[in-house]
């Protein structure tokens, strides 16, 4: 597994890209349903899935480890939507949160990882 983090328009995909190339199927967890990434090669957004499956009452911990073999050979983009202030409504709170422990959870057991900052992979692990 590859998780690359960065913010938003940071170049996270096209470096990505680079690395495994264009070609590579890609899952947009913004449209698509988290169950569809398992068909694709790269998925992004990793943030609208954890929103989506909040909206939706699942648990975002519980899939991700059950799937967690499914996801050895994925790339994971997502984007780093902790900082700044803290939203006051409490839904925003909980995905911030969720999103975040998703992101400890995959980098630890991702064999690399990367945080794109302005298109430079800035690397963090592996």
């Amino acid at each position: 597994m590859h998780l690359i983090v960065g913010g938003k328009y940071m170049g996270k995909l096209r470096y990505a890209q680079s690395l495994y190339g264009r070609d590579a199927a890609v899952c947009d967890l913004t449209a698509a349903r988290p169950e569809d990434m398992f068909e694709a090669r790269i998925v992004v957004n990793l943030q609208e899935g954890v929103r989506h499956m909040l909206e939706r009452e699942q648990s975002v911990r519980d899939f991700f480890e059950s799937n967690i073999l499914r996801l050895e050979d994925k790339v994971l983009i997502g984007d780093e939507i902790g900082s700044g202030i803290v939203p006051a409504d409490p839904f925003e709170r909980l995905w911030r949160d969720e999103t975040g422990f998703l992101y400890q959870m995959l980098a630890a057991r991702a064999a690399r990882v990367d945080r794109v900052w302005a298109g430079l992979p800035c690397p963090l692990k592996g």
